[in-house]
């Protein structure tokens, strides 16, 4: 648990701008493997979104909404916004000149994701509790603003390049949205 609590203190300090976040993390061969340890981390929260999601309303007309096949769904896809980012930046890295920052934007997405899907747990908690109205419909707009800016904050304190750093985000972005495209289109469930 200490562990953890570091590592989304570092991630939350280059959210605010603070290089000194990345002395938080493990920044080692071990280090950048264990930061895929935040998937797990980030599971219980992830599943409040898809029983949102499920429980919605939208999701009514779609054959087995809600059923394991559906959660199966989920699963896939949130792996897979989650991993093709990382798998492309590891691609490309060499040839933009990237070649030593692989391993820390690497470790601190991996973490400052989770802690992003953390602070939405309680947001989804209310939602599932009474419901989406058009105030809380408001929160969640900002705060999926917030989370594009923390992200894209996180990477500018590591790339030091706000144009890197918001192409970045934007890819990071545009490969999870084609994660949940091709999942939805393997598994005929809908996701968002």
């Amino acid at each position: 648990m200490n562990e953890i609590l570091g590592n989304f203190s570092g991630a939350f300090a280059l959210m605010m701008g603070r290089k000194s976040g990345l002395d938080r993390l493990d920044l080692s061969a071990d280090g950048f493997y264990r930061s895929f340890a935040a998937i797990a981390v980030a599971l219980p929260a992830l599943f409040l979104s898809w029983m949102q999601y499920e429980a919605d309303g939208e999701a009514e007309f779609v054959p087995n909404a809600g059923s394991i096949e559906a959660y199966g769904a989920h699963l896939m896809a949130d792996l897979l916004a989650w991993l093709l980012p990382i798998l492309c930046l590891i691609l490309v890295a060499r040839r933009i000149g990237w070649s030593r920052k692989v391993s820390p934007l690497v470790v601190a997405t991996n973490w400052g994701a989770a802690l992003i899907t953390w602070m939405f747990a309680p947001y989804l908690a209310l939602v599932l509790m009474v419901g989406m109205g058009p105030n809380l419909a408001l929160v969640g707009s900002l705060l999926s603003i917030a989370s594009l800016v923390l992200t894209t904050r996180l990477c500018h304190t590591i790339l030091q390049d706000w144009p890197s750093a918001i192409g970045l985000t934007l890819a990071m972005l545009a490969l999870g949205l084609l994660a949940y495209g091709v999942v939805m289109d393997l598994t005929g469930v809908s996701l968002v």
